[in-house]
């Protein structure tokens, strides 16, 4: 009701509100408030896009169907001017299409269609088996009939799939699949187990040498994966073990595209961010110590790093090679402006200024080759870039650039070019990108319970249920569990009709055992050849000064690299502020005041909200498109911030250091109150909403240390206070037992000792990784140690 209230202007917003599943435990006023906010950031768009008059991909499909079903003789014109009409891969077309095909081809008399509702792997863009199925009644007197003959795989393989399919939901209504070849017996198909990740691409690479000795070619093997990230690992273990690979991956995450980005970076950061890699380059070998000097120079300088250059090759408490290795880089990039355009600074600089790209012609290796491959691909998409918005044009591109990787828009530039077939390279690439390629041999790795099939991870956009057809009386989190099993048997069907997998351990996949004709065999990996030192770790020598806290041990938790980059090395980092970000910096700047205020007085709310309102007019938010919900937002968490501090007596907040065998950990609470009855209180204050596994997670092991803290402080009687403003809540952390909070503990000495002995690799995540402020100079380090200096020096 107080949702119903609060949204009385917003009709449209609470039908929707209404209309979409609430996710388990979320009170009807906040899942309200978020569909305020999806409906609200909609209409920008759709605004947006008015203004200029411009449509999306969703509009390309969508207008020309209405316009067909609209208009009736526009839709007799298109079909005469189209008599016949031929869809393929009709398994990957959704609802959408399933209309825009129906305007276009009519009653379907002359329209024929090819698909195999088995190999219906794209349902994340809408795509579903059923529209296999439905074929008929989309278009009826339609006429479905089974292909026969195969003409890629031998018997052995055919046996393999076929055998599959006969358990898959997919193939429900569909025609027996019953196929013949003239491509011989073939060899059964071999099944390989290894008791870890290292070791199965050593069985890998075992396995691709015994083809290439009994003469199926590299060129003629691929290896698929369920994702680039594991392709990647897979492709950089072939290569130590001597095994060239044709594989791109993510473009924007090869070594050599970071290169030239760090390089443009200079041009748009003034933190020079990109230094870091830049340093690492062998043009320019620049030391480790020499960089954190730079860096803490370029803080108190303004504008972008590529006009300091010059001046610091100069300065003399560099080393004499940092200073020679400046003064490169600073010839290279003389006369480039930040205001160039992406294209013509990186082309000068490769061109005019360096012999980068001249030596590429020469490389001999497949490695090399792919290298060039990269940077010709990154050339091509900086022609082509068009960008939008305010600030200088590389600017846009880098952050152009974070936004494709986030939403994974950069996946046909992981396409290798066609003239780089020809070499004699195993290819890698994901099941999905596998469709419509044929090998002469195949290589799936992962046939474990956590990647085929992978484990339901549930919806985090759900329609509503009225949407779904033939859901019949199914929730909607039943049907979408359902349709993720039925992708997950598809995904494996693509991956055995390419033509001959090899598989691994960890627990073998449940599919297997429905796979007839395996052999399962053994053969002993090929060791990777030692390489220098151990990756990931840097010669880190601390003050004494510095310190370690519970929400940097957080960050070390994430990513050990963000953690060096970050606190190490004291590397700055402009992150992108949106609206959302913007508000809650606002809430979390009006929470320090409030703590600092309330150790010494009683606050009230009116001088709260006055004291934000000072905060929000400072900001840029009222400028901000959607200004007005996010401003409303803020409200309600601010009332929530008030509340949760009645019949709190506050203390002037401090840090409490925790002694472990392996050093110190500081712990910062946000406030540290007493109750009525004498009883102290860590706060830890959080603008968001609680998570499920707020207090219990493995991965989050700071209330664990917010309760050992309290208790070697004040007493074992204290206790720790969570309070979620979003969520209006406030609790206390109860539920963690005695165990639990010395696991924590243990975990963090053991992650203090992994710190001092220099482990900062980085953990790679798609999602998170596009939005690190050290993105694209992950994970170079400068040669040489590092001492850092105490913050006063």
């Amino acid at each position: 009701s107080r949702a119903k209230d609060e949204m009385a202007d917003h009709v449209r917003y609470r039908q929707l509100a209404e209309a979409m599943p609430r996710p388990p435990g979320t009170d009807m006023a906040t899942h309200a408030e978020k569909c305020l906010e999806i409906a609200s950031v909609y209409d920008r768009c759709e605004a947006a896009k008015s203004a200029r008059g411009a449509v999306d991909f969703g509009d390309l499909i969508m207008l020309p169907a209405k316009l067909m079903e609209t208009f009736p003789n526009i839709a007799a014109a298109i079909r005469l001017r189209h008599r016949h009409v031929l869809v393929d891969e009709y398994q990957d077309v959704n609802h959408a299409s399933v209309r825009l095909l129906k305007g276009l081809a009519g009653d379907g008399k002359r329209l024929w269609v090819v698909g195999d509702a088995r190999q219906s792997i794209y349902r994340f863009r809408g795509a579903s088996s059923g529209n296999m199925a439905a074929f008929t009644t989309d278009f009826p007197g339609g006429v479905s009939d089974a292909l026969d003959r195969s003409y890629r795989s031998t018997e052995a393989i055919i046996g393999n799939f076929t055998s599959f399919a006969t358990r898959m939901k997919a193939s429900e209504a569909l025609h027996v699949l019953k196929l013949d070849t003239d491509k011989g017996p073939g060899t059964p198909t071999q099944v390989r187990e290894f008791g870890s990740l290292e070791d199965e691409i050593g069985g890998l690479a075992a396995s691709i040498g015994e083809l290439r000795d009994s003469g199926v070619a590299l060129r003629d093997q691929a290896v698929l994966c369920r994702t680039n990230k594991r392709l990647n690992e897979i492709a950089a273990g072939l290569e130590q073990r001597g095994i060239p690979v044709l594989h791109l991956g993510s473009l924007f995450e090869r070594e050599e595209v970071r290169d030239l980005l760090s390089i443009m970076s200079l041009a748009a950061d003034n933190l020079a961010t990109g230094l870091v890699r830049v340093a690492a380059m062998p043009r320019y070998e620049i030391p480790l110590q020499d960089v954190h000097r730079i860096i803490r120079i370029l803080k108190e300088r303004k504008g972008p790093a590529l006009g300091w250059i010059a001046e610091l090759s100069a300065d003399t408490g560099l080393s004499e090679q940092g200073r020679r290795g400046l003064q490169q880089l600073a010839m290279d990039l003389a006369g480039l402006r930040s205001g160039d355009q992406p294209w013509d600074f990186i082309t000068t600089y490769l061109l005019d200024r360096t012999d980068l790209l001249r030596q590429s012609p020469g490389a001999r290796s497949v490695a090399d080759w792919m290298r060039s491959c990269a940077v010709w691909q990154f050339l091509n998409f900086l022609r082509d870039a068009v960008t939008v918005g305010h600030g200088s044009p590389i600017w846009k591109t880098l952050e152009r650039i974070r936004q494709m990787v986030l939403l994974a828009e950069e996946r046909d530039l992981r396409q290798v070019p066609a003239v780089a077939l020809r070499m004699d390279a195993v290819r890698l690439m994901t099941i999905h990108g596998s469709k419509g390629l044929e090998f002469e041999a195949v290589h799936l790795p992962g046939m474990t319970e956590v990647s085929i099939p992978s484990s339901y991870r549930g919806v985090r956009c759900p329609p509503p249920a009225d949407m779904i057809a033939d859901a019949d009386a199914m929730t909607v989190d039943a049907f979408a569990r359902l349709a993720h099993a039925s992708e997950e048997e598809c995904l494996a069907f693509v991956a055995m009709s390419r033509t001959q997998p090899n598989g691994n351990g960890r627990k073998p996949s449940s599919f297997l055992p429905d796979i007839a004709g395996l052999a399962w065999d053994h053969a002993p990996p090929v060791v990777a050849a030692p390489g220098g030192g151990r990756a990931g770790f840097v010669d880190v020598h601390l003050p004494a000064e510095f310190e370690v806290t519970d929400s940097r041990i957080g960050t070390y938790m994430t990513c050990p690299r963000r953690y060096f980059y970050t606190y190490v090395l004291g590397l700055g980092g402009a992150k992108r502020q949106t609206a959302f970000t913007t508000t809650h910096q606002c809430i979390y700047e009006l929470i320090e005041w409030v703590h600092a205020e309330q150790s010494r007085r009683t606050v009230e709310r009116a001088e709260v909200e006055a004291k934000f309102e000072e905060i929000w007019n400072e900001s840029a938010m009222p400028e901000k498109p959607g200004a007005a919900e996010y401003r409303s937002l803020a409200s309600r968490i601010v009332g929530s911030l008030v509340a949760s501090g009645e019949h709190r007596i506050f203390q002037e907040s401090r840090s409490i250091a925790v002694s472990l065998e392996a050093g110190r950990i500081v712990v910062e609470p946000d406030a540290i109150a007493r109750m009525a009855d004498g009883t102290m209180v860590l706060r830890r204050v959080r603008t968001g909403h609680k998570r499920s596994d707020e207090y219990t997670s493995t991965d989050h092991i700071e209330c664990g240390l917010y309760v050992h803290a309290g208790q070697a402080e004040f007493g074992a009687g204290s206790i720790v206070e969570a309070v979620h403003l979003t969520d209006d809540l406030v609790e206390p952390v109860d539920s963690i037992s005695a165990r639990v909070v010395g696991n924590r503990v243990s975990e963090a000495n053991r992650l203090l000792a992994r710190m001092n002995a220099g482990d900062y690799h980085a953990e790679t995540d798609a999602v998170r990784c596009a939005r690190c402020p050290h993105f694209f100079v992950c994970a170079a380090t400068p040669a040489g140690s590092l001492t850092v200096d105490p913050p006063d020096a």
